[in-house]
């Protein structure tokens, strides 16, 4: 595939976790998927193997308030897509929900073979996250 057809697939997903669409958002990924959240540890979610854990993550994902692909470009197996993404934090199974709104940058590399996504990288500055949902205070990174 080439990279126009990458870059479509991206797309994709993006508008299939807009839609909260759980069948299309599987099929955009091969079976043996995995996706990585740079700087988060295994033991916190940071690494989801197989797209059975990949659709189990997704469930308990609430559906982002807003997600918009700004930059998007890419070649025969790679995918570059810096998104703006807004959301309410509802936690995770790791942590606490505070059910407050943020809205932070991240970029998501992906590695994409026969069509599918087979790898997924994603550099969100979470501290923005947890400041704006109020996890951290920013009293407490003053020194």
């Amino acid at each position: 595939m080439g990279a126009q057809d990458n870059m479509k697939i991206v797309q994709d997903l993006a508008q299939a976790i807009r839609d909260h669409d759980e069948r299309r958002y599987g099929e955009l990924f091969a079976e043996d998927a995995v996706i990585r959240a740079a700087g988060v540890p295994s033991a916190l979610g940071g690494v989801i193997q197989g797209r059975e854990q990949i659709l189990q993550n997704f469930r308990q994902l609430s559906a982002p308030t807003g997600l918009e692909i700004r930059t998007i470009f890419g070649d025969d197996t790679h995918v570059c897509a810096v998104e703006r993404l807004s959301a309410t934090f509802d936690g995770t199974q790791y942590l606490r929900g505070t059910g407050r709104p943020y809205t932070t940058y991240q970029c998501n590399v992906f590695r994409i073979e026969g069509g599918r996504i087979r790898e997924q990288t994603m550099y969100t500055n979470w501290l923005d996250v947890y400041v704006q949902a109020a996890l951290i205070s920013l009293d407490s990174l003053r020194g």
